[in-house]
């Protein structure tokens, strides 16, 4: 499953889908960009991917639904 991805490009902070070239945010402060990042991870209950600003991965935080046993 697709995991939404937090980065920066264009000195702004965006979150996307994984694999997606279209943005879901756009932020000028970082912080606000993990936060609304964390919230479409959640609406979607997939991963959410933090990326340093030299590409590299900072976190990862699951929020996948996790199945009733």
């Amino acid at each position: 499953m697709p995991a939404v991805e937090t980065y920066r490009a264009h000195n702004m902070w965006h979150n996307r889908m994984q694999g997606e070239e279209i943005d879901l945010s756009s932020h000028v402060i970082r912080t606000q960009a993990i936060a609304e990042g964390r919230t479409w991870a959640r609406t979607r209950q997939c991963d959410h991917i933090v990326l340093k600003a030299d590409g590299t991965i900072e976190s990862v935080t699951p929020f996948a639904r996790t199945p009733a046993v």
